[in-house]
């Protein structure tokens, strides 16, 4: 299996049932999250051929479509301290529609923060959850995904909806843990912001203090309804990304706009994938995850190969091989067809006259 990764910035979430609007909600939003955590820990571009298997046999004539993927895996720095700032005011309670369909804000920041937590390299993270609403509240402190993944996605989902908002006070809670004792030296410390932006004090200041006590970057994640401007000024104080998630058309600008996933990505401008017979199809179609499936061929006699180019916006690119083998089919020769009809033929008339 052939995997394409580059840099990129943002988020993802698990599937819903209310399928496909929360699903595609969820892709957008982790998508860009899991592109953030971050450039200069992920660095590379990869690109692999799922399926089939390399050196697949087929007949001739048979359709083939092989499948690959491209999404960020360079692991060239020392791991991502990650805190996820969760708003637990009371108007997180509250029911927003997005693209039509209907989940209160809550269910929203607990489905993106969960697929964030699914999604990033289990071996180099560790997760911090921090709630807050007019105070707020170290749910639990960094911990390793490798083992811990679990007791996080439980904290996410401790998260409650009352009381409150005053953002700034997260922001500090995860700054005082990203700079303690649980930090893990060498490692990029970030925190994603998660809220409806409506808040008392001024956040953007507390993330240009959070800048200045250590944290790389403070990220924000605008929920459906929320004050957009408030979010963006924490992403830009804080020197992060501002992702909007909130409405229907930013979401799908964002899936647009960003492909692959699973730990730190890299941006890919495209791929492009060199048929067996030499036509370049360029810029295939990549999804929220960075699959790719190339057109159907059918496959010729002897060796047919796809070569697939991955152009990552870090200006590197990479290339994958797949080989699949076309067979000649067995079909008998006229004569050898004349004496199986004759050979038949015979046999019924023995049994006859046994009869």
């Amino acid at each position: 299996m052939s995997t394409v990764r580059t840099n990129l910035r943002r988020g993802k979430m698990k599937r819903s049932t209310m399928f496909p609007n929360i699903y595609k909600t969820a892709i957008g939003i982790i998508t860009l999250l899991l592109a953030t955590f971050t450039m200069s820990a992920y660095a590379a571009t990869a690109v692999s051929w799922t399926s089939p298997a390399d050196g697949s046999s087929y007949p001739v004539g048979t359709s083939v479509s092989p499948t690959g993927t491209a999404s960020g895996i360079g692991l060239t720095g020392t791991g991502l301290d990650l805190a996820l700032v969760l708003d637990s005011s009371g108007s997180m309670g509250s029911y927003v529609s997005v693209g039509g369909t209907s989940q209160s804000r809550a269910q929203w920041q607990k489905d993106a923060a969960i697929a964030l937590v699914n999604n990033l390299p289990d071996s180099m993270t560790s997760v911090a959850i921090v709630e807050f609403d007019y105070d707020a509240n170290l749910v639990t402190g960094l911990t390793p995904l490798l083992t811990g993944k679990t007791s996080i996605i439980n904290a996410i989902n401790s998260v409650n909806a009352s009381g409150g908002t005053y953002i700034g006070k997260g922001i500090n809670v995860a700054t005082t843990e990203l700079t303690g004792a649980n930090h893990t030296a060498g490692r990029s410390q970030q925190m994603v912001v998660f809220s409806d932006g409506y808040t008392y004090g001024d956040p953007a200041t507390d993330a240009t203090a959070a800048l200045a006590a250590g944290v790389d970057a403070v990220h924000s994640v605008a929920l459906p309804g929320a004050n957009i401007s408030t979010m963006q000024a924490i992403a830009t104080a804080g020197s992060g990304t501002f992702i909007d998630a909130s409405s229907a058309t930013g979401i799908q600008n964002l899936i647009n706009l960003f492909s692959g996933y699973g730990g730190n990505l890299v941006g890919i401008d495209r791929v492009d994938i060199s048929m067996p017979d030499g036509s370049v199809i360029g810029s295939v179609a990549l999804d929220a995850f960075g699959n790719f499936v190339a057109p159907a061929w059918l496959m010729a006699l002897g060796t047919n190969e796809f070569i697939a180019t991955a152009y990552g916006s870090d200006g590197t690119s990479a290339i994958a091989r797949l080989t699949l083998n076309g067979t000649a089919t067995s079909v008998p020769e006229p004569g050898v067809l004349g004496l199986l009809g004759l050979g038949l033929v015979s046999l019924i008339g023995t049994r006859r006259r046994r009869v």
